[in-house]
């Protein structure tokens, strides 16, 4: 079995091996048959497993009706089983940032949103929710109104997590 090489891969790869983890007493034993990997860095090498047959298909192309199962199954597994990879923001954040809303400031909220998003092929946004709520159902909406109009480089026709911030600091 060839190990898939891209960079989110080995990214996750080596954090699920170098990252400390917390054991509850009599926990710290290894998980399943990954020897020294707990379960949750096990579910990591999973999911960065399935995120590199993902992208791996969608170079290759889907050329028939059973790539596009397979695709599709994939994709499903990693939107149920994985939390998806938390990106930087986009370069596109730049030019189209996050607008502060009006009746939010007036409220003066602020916090984190943390938005999932799925990847189109070409980096475009396909779909977009609230992963995490900053606890202000305005900040969240202008969030996920933000984010559909960026583009990714990275993860193509993956799901990521995009931290969008709202300071009154700023």
């Amino acid at each position: 079995m060839r190990l898939p090489t891209s960079p989110l891969f080995l990214f996750v790869l080596a954090s699920a091996l170098v990252q400390p983890t917390a054991h509850a007493a009599g926990s710290g034993q290894a998980a399943g048959d990954a020897p020294g990997m707990t379960a949750e860095q096990e579910q990591q090498f999973r999911c960065a497993q399935t995120r590199e047959q993902i992208q791996e298909q969608i170079k290759r192309g889907v050329t028939s009706d059973s790539d596009r199962e397979n695709l599709k199954s994939l994709q499903r597994n990693e939107q149920v089983s994985c939390i998806p990879p938390l990106v930087a923001l986009p370069p596109s954040a730049a030019a189209k940032p996050a607008q502060y809303p009006l009746e939010a400031l007036r409220q003066r909220s602020q916090g984190v949103v943390i938005v999932r998003v799925e990847l189109a092929a070409d980096g475009s946004v396909k779909s977009d929710s609230v992963y995490t709520s900053s606890g202000s159902l305005i900040l969240d909406r202008a969030a996920v109104s933000a984010v559909r109009h960026w583009h990714f480089d990275t993860g193509s026709g993956l799901t990521v997590r995009v931290p969008v911030k709202f300071s009154l600091g700023n």
